[in-house]
């Protein structure tokens, strides 16, 4: 299920700028923004949140068992995925009026992405069978603070980074549901 969710958002990362608007840049905008509220191609990037959420939420109940505290926090991570698809970000596009208040709410759901990845990583190292020695979940606890701080610095790379970040989530929810321990 996880691998499917990944396709899918991968597919969608890939594709979908493609038929953005002309203002957007894969390299400044992030995902969200290539999402946003009546931006042209929004559902592919829309489509590949819930893609995601919906593969990550599904193998963390299939194999609620091992290491149900890290499941939990996945099981988060995917409804925060389809929270930021069902509500969108403010658009990219001037003298587009957007709503607010879904934007904040996205904001919202982001947050609940971002913060449940770095709980399932702090739980596959200091949780009951975890292992302090997981050198990915360290990664991914640096990158869940290194990347968003890069994001803020260097405004003009915000969505090279967050690609970026996405791509080692591919990587450590891959991993948690091949069975591989470490």
């Amino acid at each position: 299920m996880a691998f499917s969710g990944i396709a899918v958002i991968l597919i969608a990362i890939i594709v979908g700028p493609i038929f953005s608007p002309p203002e957007f840049s894969w390299l400044q905008h992030s995902t969200s923004e290539q999402a946003g509220q009546q931006v042209a191609g929004a559902w592919i990037m829309r489509a590949g949140f819930v893609g995601y959420g919906l593969g990550t939420l599904g193998a963390a109940l299939a194999d609620w068992k091992t290491r149900p505290v890290v499941h939990t926090a996945l099981l988060l991570f995917g409804l925060g995925l389809i929270g930021t698809a069902v509500w969108a970000n403010a658009s990219i596009l001037p003298d587009v009026v957007s709503d607010l208040h879904e934007d904040w709410l996205h904001s919202v759901a982001s947050g609940v992405v971002g913060t449940a990845f770095a709980a399932a990583c702090a739980a596959r190292l200091f949780a009951p069978q975890g292992s302090r020695r997981d050198l990915l979940a360290w990664a991914g606890l640096l990158i869940s603070v290194a990347i968003p701080l890069a994001m803020a610095t260097w405004p003009d790379f915000r969505g090279l980074s967050q690609r970026m970040m996405f791509g080692f989530s591919f990587v450590f929810v891959a991993r948690e549901f091949t069975g591989q321990e470490k």
